[in-house]
């Protein structure tokens, strides 16, 4: 019979074991460069949802490549000072995936790259005693709404001159109103006689108890600090994509592209999507007045589908005519009568990209390991995403002196 004291002695041999086989995975996948952004990159948020811890850096690798370092904020981008230099002429960026864009190098982004731009003189004379300075407020997975809630929070409080908030329309409008949302941690804002009104309920969901529950916290605090932690969320999250369907698939009811409700390309015919409209019309009629308020210009990017800009024009009428819909605009057509009712400028890239003689011969969407024409902006979208932002913002410095003292 096995004594106690043996029985004590192998399990403290077994503990020591483990504890150092962990320490020896950990640094090895360390030297290895192994991390995984996405298993930590949710942290829960009590006004915005969630939003990525601050100070961290890991690999995204899912769709294209790149090593995410978050700042101060928790946001993609280097840390910036509150106080706007004298000489600084700032734009805030809001928006989700194709702002934050993890899936390329964070030189190589749209806003980086318009940065960039602006700073080797792309206004020519305009500018000649500025610089420019882009902060990022955009998160993967954002809503219109949670955009408005980051400009509030956090974007306002640099003093931007201008603030750019990105709209894609395959999904931001169905994460308008939670009957077409299926995520728990979302907050919403509510248009009412009196404005919007936030909506909280996501504090009280069971995802949203468990996820700042002891136990939620523990996980989180593992999986921001252990590599080994993040390869078992990695494997997992990669067994879990192999069961995803392809960028584009037939259905019996039309053609559907990932991640796009079909519902965006007409006119509202149920309660949910005419209530999308109204709060996505509502959020943007805030933010247009917001900004204004606080001096800073607003613009609204629209981003469009990868079947609303596909280069090939007879593959976007057939994918039109087998939704039953004339084209593919309407959704365009209608953020643009909000935007002149509002009078906000607006950077219309489905437009830009689909005008005869504009059209790009190689698609703006789609990453390696993907279907070219879908998914996100690929390093040409980004350049050709910044060369158009970098034009707008010099239109609007020479149209309304942007970064004038006294504005």
């Amino acid at each position: 019979m096995v004594s106690l004291r043996s029985l004590l002695r192998s399990l403290a041999l077994l503990t020591v074991a483990t504890v150092v086989a962990l320490l020896l995975g950990e640094v090895g996948l360390r030297l290895a460069g192994q991390s995984y952004y996405w298993a930590f990159a949710k942290r829960p948020d009590p006004v915005l949802g969630w939003r990525p811890p601050p100070d961290r850096s890991a690999w995204q690798r899912f769709e294209g490549e790149a090593l995410v370092r978050t700042n101060a904020l928790g946001f993609r981008d280097r840390n910036h000072r509150p106080s706007k230099p004298e000489d600084v002429l700032r734009i805030a960026v809001l928006g989700d995936s194709f702002t934050e864009a993890v899936q390329i190098p964070v030189e190589q982004t749209w806003w980086r790259l318009m940065e960039a731009s602006l700073n080797r003189g792309a206004c020519a004379s305009d500018t000649p005693d500025k610089s420019f300075e882009v902060l990022n407020f955009a998160v993967s997975g954002y809503s219109p709404a949670q955009s408005l809630l980051a400009w509030r929070t956090f974007a306002k409080q640099f003093s931007p001159d201008v603030a750019i908030l990105a709209f894609f329309i395959g999904n931001d409008l169905t994460e308008s109103v939670r009957p077409l949302d299926q995520e728990p941690l979302r907050p919403y804002l509510i248009p009412t006689e009196q404005g919007l009104v936030l909506n909280t309920e996501f504090r009280h969901s069971p995802e949203y108890a468990a996820a700042t529950g002891l136990t939620g916290r523990t996980r989180q605090w593992l999986v921001e600090h252990s590599r080994i932690a993040q390869l078992v969320l990695q494997a997992r999250d990669a067994l879990r994509m192999r069961k995803i369907a392809p960028a584009t698939t037939s259905r019996q009811d039309g053609p559907q592209e990932l991640g796009v409700d079909n519902g965006v390309y007409r006119q509202p015919t149920t309660p949910a999507w005419t209530a999308a409209w109204d709060t996505t019309e509502a959020i943007l009629a805030a933010f247009t007045a917001e900004a204004r308020a606080s001096g800073t210009a607003p613009v609204l990017m629209i981003i469009g589908t990868g079947a609303q800009v596909h280069p090939n024009a007879h593959g976007r009428a057939q994918f039109a005519a087998a939704l039953g819909v004339d084209d593919l605009g309407y959704p365009v057509r209608r953020l643009l009568r909000v935007a002149t009712r509002h009078r906000i400028a607006v950077l219309n890239l489905p437009a830009r990209w689909t005008a005869p003689g504009q059209t790009s011969d190689q698609p703006l969407y789609g990453l390696p390991g993907g279907r070219p024409g879908f998914g996100h902006w690929n390093q040409q979208g980004h350049a050709e995403a910044a060369e158009a932002a970098a034009g707008l913002v010099c239109r609007l410095q020479a149209a309304l002196s942007l970064g004038d003292s006294g504005r």
